[in-house]
Formats: structure tokens, C-alpha cells, sequence
């Protein structure tokens, strides 16, 4: 059985909510253990992350938060020799071209804005928990992802 280490932070009770049933559906119906960590607000995910460093794994983050922001983490992790490499997906509501491209310079791998079909949310992290991360050319790839 495949085994995945998924981080999330996210700041909105709703989101976290909608992404862990989803998370349940997938790891039963694709016989995957997934290993879901929520951020409420993007503390301590650095050191977890660190943690789990060695694993199979993506990080999720929403751009807006209280404490820190998507991007303050995003380049913490990037600027952490440890887990500098880790897949990060920027995952918001915002379909801001300026956030879409700092995330892009900040170092992301991709850019989802969040689905609002469940049907959707479920496709997107089916397609991410089963991308091969190690051969994954982020310059050959769309950033944004649709």
C-alpha cells in the first residue's frame, strides 16, 4: 500500500474540513494511506515538515492567513536546506495573477485555486498525491493548475 504525508495549512474551519473528507474518500477508494497534518495557521509546519522530511510527501498552503502568510512560509521552506526541495502547492481562492507569480518566484511548484466542487477537490489531490515528485520538471509543466 502506498503511504503519503499531506501538510495543510489553512486558517478557514470549512476548508480544512472539505479537504480531510476528501483526503478520506481517496486514501479508501485508492487503498492509499494518506497522512493528513493540518496547520490552522502555518505554525509548527516548518518543523513538521522537517520531521517528515525523508517521506513521501506535499505541502498545501492557503495564501492568507493570520499569523503567517502562505508566502512567509512558503519561503521559509524553501530557504531550509533540509526541506528546500518539498513539493509545495499554493492553494487559494484567489485568482490574482500578482499572487500566481510571486508564488511562482517564491519557488512553488504549482498554483490551484480552490475548487468548489467537491468532485473537483477530490481530481486535484488524487492528480498531486500520485505525481512522481522526484521526475517532476516544474518548467515543463502548466503552473497553474486547472
Amino acid at each position: 500500500m502506498k503511504q503519503i504525508e499531506l501538510f495543510y495549512a489553512d486558517d478557514d474551519d470549512d476548508d480544512l474540513m472539505f479537504f480531510n473528507e476528501a483526503i478520506e474518500k481517496i486514501s479508501k477508494d485508492h487503498d492509499i494511506k494518506i497522512l493528513l497534518h493540518l496547520h490552522k495557521n502555518g505554525e509548527n509546519l516548518v518543523e513538521n515538515i522537517k520531521t517528515k522530511k525523508d517521506t513521501n510527501g506535499v505541502v498545501f498552503l492557503d495564501i492568507n492567513m493570520p499569523l503567517k502568510s502562505g508566502f512567509e512560509l512558503l519561503d521559509e521552506i524553501r530557504n531550509e536546506p533540509e526541506i528546500k526541495e518539498f513539493p509545495v502547492i499554493m492553494y487559494s481562492t484567489s485568482s490574482n495573477q500578482d499572487n500566481i507569480d510571486k508564488s511562482r518566484s517564491l519557488g512553488a511548484n504549482f498554483y490551484v485555486i480552490k475548487p468548489y466542487q467537491y468532485s473537483n477537490l477530490l481530481k486535484m489531490i488524487t492528480t498531486f498525491i500520485q505525481m512522481n515528485w522526484e521526475d517532476h520538471q516544474s518548467d515543463s509543466a502548466p503552473f497553474l493548475y486547472k
